[in-house]
């Protein structure tokens, strides 16, 4: 009988391998001990990443990266919290009149209750019906998100201190943004450098442009929300574009839950007339004006997801952090493609299938890369060319000090 025999590896090389995984392991439980910091600090890299290019382009036009940070860090800082701090109270003045109202008209949150409530408005049956369903809906989706937030809420507030160390962390990653990547660099081993820095400038090209293009598109629709609401005469337009610009971050969801709302709120300071017309009015600016024609503009269509591993992603952030997991993971999962393709380079191919009647000949290949995502980048090539020229530097520095050291060592022995 044949024997199998396996090779076993050395024992200095099994030691290895066991300080490695031990190694591993014990990273990965410090990181585990410590997951309460994970949060603030990642806020803090997210607005880094949003404010950096604006940064990268102050310092090319003769800034200094320190004053430019400065500036630009302390304008949206006193633009948020003004903002905050002006809106805070009338926002919940207007929150409280339509709470009033509602449960005037609706005192039972039940499926039964609302019915009866609907059927006391001399509601038609269909109104009652899909009126009822909305209200039950909104309920459930904002019990449902608010719960994994007021958890992290509270964490928050249990550790304010994070209120000042989160700009001061933002602060620095800004203002040392491109130091930090050069000292990253010089971990990753020397031939897979090109592939690593393009990669990481790629993934943060993605998250940066992604969040800032949202910001802007959720702004420019909260307030078309609101001035299209005023106009019509529906209570709280404020309030409701506020709570439009909000959730159209949130794919899908946020346009249901936007126009459910602007129903209940039309409808119970003007009538089922105004609800009609404003439920029109907020679906045509929401479906076709803003995803149609504005968003692709300003986000570029797209971050290179397919529509599938979008709504994949999309499930899974719901999941795991509700409404801000949805807002965060069209971006994340973009980046994860980009990793994986990094890595399996013959998934960036595309394929391109003629059509039945086009012929016998098979489907061809073109060879082009599935994300073009770095054609705006916002840091600029010069600057990844001086930050590849510096982990060089480094790198030749340090073997010739290593170099001259083995002679003087090699000179101290003859």
């Amino acid at each position: 009988m044949n024997q199998v025999s396996f090779p076993i590896p050395p024992t200095a090389t099994l030691r290895r391998w066991a300080l490695k995984l031990a190694l591993i392991a014990l990273i990965c439980y410090l990181v585990y001990i410590v997951r309460e910091i994970w949060l603030p600090l990642g806020l803090a890299l997210l607005l880094a990443m949003v404010l950096s290019p604006v940064i990268d382009r102050m310092e090319a036009r003769g800034w200094k990266r320190a004053s430019a940070t400065i500036f630009v860090f302390l304008s949206f800082l006193i633009i948020t919290v003004g903002l905050t701090i002006l809106a805070t109270p009338f926002l919940i003045h207007e929150a409280q009149e339509i709470q009033a109202q509602f449960d005037k008209y609706f005192p039972n949150l039940t499926k039964p209750g609302l019915l009866k409530s609907f059927k006391e408005m001399n509601a038609p049956d269909a109104v009652a019906e899909y009126g009822s369903n909305a209200i039950d809906f909104v309920s459930k989706s904002l019990k449902k998100s608010t719960s994994p937030l007021m958890d992290i809420g509270l964490r928050f507030a249990s550790n304010l201190i994070w209120v000042v160390i989160i700009p001061i962390v933002t602060y620095y990653i800004i203002r040392d943004y491109h130091i930090i990547l050069t000292k990253a660099l010089l971990i990753a081993p020397a031939k897979h450098r090109p592939l690593v820095q393009s990669s990481v400038m790629e993934i943060t090209t993605i998250f940066g442009k992604y969040l800032r293009g949202l910001g802007i598109v959720s702004l420019a629709n909260g307030v078309a929300t609101w001035a299209v609401l005023a106009v019509l005469g529906v209570p709280s337009a404020v309030l409701l574009g506020c709570i439009a610009g909000l959730l159209y971050s949130v794919p899908y969801i946020g346009a249901i839950l936007t126009v459910v709302l602007t129903a209940i709120i039309s409808f119970l300071g003007g009538g089922f007339n105004l609800m009609l017309i404003s439920v029109a009015v907020s679906t045509v600016l929401h479906q076709i004006i803003f995803d149609q024609i504005i968003t692709p503009r300003i986000l570029g269509g797209h971050v290179g997801l397919h529509p599938i591993l979008s709504i994949i992603a999309l499930l899974a952030g719901n999941l795991l952090l509700g409404i801000v997991g949805m807002i965060l993971a069209v971006p994340v999962a973009a980046c994860i493609q980009i990793a994986v393709v990094t890595m399996i380079p013959k998934l960036a191919v595309e394929v391109d299938l003629p059509p039945p009647t086009a012929g016998p000949e098979s489907g061809a290949i073109r060879n082009e890369e599935a994300l073009e995502v770095a054609k705006d980048i916002d840091a600029s090539e010069k600057m990844k060319e001086a930050v590849a020229t510096a982990v060089e530097e480094i790198e030749e520095n340090l073997v010739a000090e290593a170099s001259v050291v083995k002679v003087s060592t090699d000179q101290d022995k003859a």
